[in-house]
């Protein structure tokens, strides 16, 4: 069943690079090194995305060259990892990260981006030895959806941020009169259904969109909201369940407070505002394409059949071990982005 594919792109200032969690590096089950770099985007005044960049060594990396025939697929080289920085054969390309978090003087005497393309591992590494808080950067990449069982039986749920490009940019100042925040996203979804959001049993005005999520493996449930009624209306009106559709909107983030009193205190008590943990993260919907409308493709009994083949794929792996290898960094050439553009 093919995958429901969603990107983003955001722009702000750097922070979260003094914190211990910034950057890791450490040793697989297998054995193999694996580096891990979580950082902060602060794309408005208090609103702050996190951005998660990991990489595992592996046994090969994948170089490409775009054909020079139109409809031809791209040529692809198998490289050994221990050679991935020797590999230089004209035309060809790693297929990775797109990674400028250094500055350097070119040969025009301008200061530049030092741009590279690395390996998810090196990318990691890259960022967590050169990103600094309140540098400005630009970073765009994909959404990894998953899900797990806490301690209380309770299904948790997460999205992360996985760039595949992060790239210093011009400084951004927040109080520049012609500042417009980029936090911005696509995703085509499987719809299920919406419905008014309420709270303490009082509508809110804002609505929910029930959607289904098709990864590489599994299938993944995802909420989105929707702020303006007649957008709201239009789904409502037009989709059924098990339509796909590609929408697009905004990330926010709001930190989610409650009002205490500070009882230490001589004559009337003192109303603070205390954050709660963690900040709650929305993906906004504003615009639909209905020119993406499938009908067809994710019907039920597709998405039926294919939860019985995760289901089949799962009992097997508990039963004999995980039968998958270094070698599925390949399945990434079907769909890798090639696109040469360093915005």
């Amino acid at each position: 069943m093919p995958e429901t594919k969603g990107s983003f792109q955001l722009s702000g200032i750097v922070t979260g690079t003094k914190k211990d969690g910034f950057f890791k590096e450490l040793k697989t089950k297998n054995h193999k090194d694996m580096a891990i770099t979580n950082f902060g985007v602060t794309y408005e005044p208090e609103k702050t995305l996190y951005i998660n960049l990991q990489g595992i060594e592996q046994d090969n990396v994948y170089f490409s060259k775009k054909s020079e025939k139109k409809g031809e697929k791209a040529e692809t080289e198998k490289v050994p990892w221990a050679n991935r920085f020797d590999f230089n054969r004209d035309g060809f390309r790693m297929i990775g990260k797109n990674i400028g978090v250094q500055k350097i003087t070119n040969e025009k005497g301008e200061e530049v981006n030092d741009k590279k393309i690395l390996t998810d591992y090196d990318a990691a590494k890259e960022v967590g030895k050169y990103l600094v808080d309140d540098k400005s950067v630009f970073t765009r990449g994909n959404f990894d959806y998953s899900h797990y069982t806490d301690d209380d039986g309770n299904v948790r749920r997460s999205v992360k941020l996985v760039p595949q490009q992060v790239s210093l940019c011009k400084p951004i100042d927040f109080a520049d009169d012609d500042f417009i925040p980029t936090a911005d996203f696509n995703q085509t979804i499987i719809f299920m259904g919406i419905e008014q959001e309420k709270e303490n049993d009082k509508a809110t005005g804002r609505f929910i969109v029930s959607a289904k999520i098709v990864n590489y493996s599994t299938i993944e449930d995802a909420e989105f909201i929707i702020e303006e009624k007649k957008l709201a209306d239009l789904f409502k009106k037009n989709l059924k369940p098990y339509t796909a559709i590609k929408v697009s909107g905004k990330m926010t983030c709001n930190t989610q407070t409650e009002e205490v009193e500070d009882d230490d205190s001589w004559g009337e008590e003192d109303k603070m505002e205390k954050a709660n943990a963690p900040v709650r993260r929305e993906f906004v919907i504003t615009g639909a394409k209905p020119s993406t409308i499938d009908k067809e493709l994710y019907t039920e009994e597709k998405m039926n059949a294919a939860y019985a083949a995760i289901a089949k794929k799962d009992k097997a792996e508990n039963d004999f071990g995980d039968t998958k290898t270094n070698e599925d960094w390949g399945e990434a050439l079907a769909t890798a982005d090639d696109d040469d553009t360093w915005d």
